[in-house]
């Protein structure tokens, strides 16, 4: 497939210095090889040829093809980028990441403000608990511990989320760098690592199965 950019009375084609200009001649025209990559490069044309009423010229389908012998490619279409596809806006995403961008230093100091008050309520949790002066029933401990599973859970989101906009706060250059996509779901998804009691020791407190005496 082949595809330009023409207004039906000149064509976009490439200056001397390979900025985009308004050439009239169909041979000199930049071609591209889907239609997906003529709409993307026509979102991103300079002002100064950017009110011409520019369409997407299809040669395959025209049958013109023997008009132009040598047409010359603009950039690489073997190797398209995600923001080429349709359904990217290039300027939408780069507006968000310049507002994200802005506040990250913002948004690190609110998630571990978030994290040091978790810790705190677990904190008063664990003192009440060990506090002698409180007789807590079944029931009772069932509850705090259910609440004390939610304080956890809601801490480590913070801490991921921090964590993760860490790494982009100390580097911009990390934006770039595809590998930390994976260090992101590393810590998305990362497991504890038991310092003492292991999943089994901790089921067989909750399970009742057995006394076990756990020396640190």
């Amino acid at each position: 497939m082949c595809y330009l950019l023409t207004d039906t009375e000149f064509f976009v084609g490439q200056g001397l210095r390979g900025r985009p200009v308004a050439v009239k001649e169909m041979e000199k025209a930049l071609s591209f090889k889907t239609s997906s990559a003529a709409k993307h490069f026509l979102r991103c044309i300079p002002g100064e040829i950017k009110n011409y009423n520019w369409k997407i010229y299809d040669l395959d389908e025209r049958g013109d093809k023997h008009m132009i012998p040598e047409i010359r490619e603009f950039g690489n279409p073997t190797k398209t980028t995600v923001l080429e596809e349709e359904s990217f806006d290039i300027c939408e995403f780069f507006t968000q990441a310049i507002q994200v961008m802005a506040q990250i230093d913002r948004f690190i100091a609110n998630m571990a403000s978030n994290e040091q008050v978790v810790d705190m309520k677990i904190l008063d949790v664990r003192h009440y608990i060990r506090d002698s002066s409180h007789k807590l029933n079944a029931i009772q401990m069932q509850r705090l511990g259910y609440y004390l599973q939610s304080l956890e859970k809601e801490r480590y989101d913070y801490k991921a989320k921090r964590l993760i906009a860490t790494i982009f706060a100390d580097n911009i250059d990390a934006l770039k760098d595809k590998n930390n996509i994976n260090k992101m779901n590393h810590i998305m998804t990362s497991k504890y690592i038991p310092k003492v009691l292991d999943d089994d020791d901790i089921e067989s407190i909750i399970n009742k199965k057995k006394d076990v005496e756990f020396i640190a």
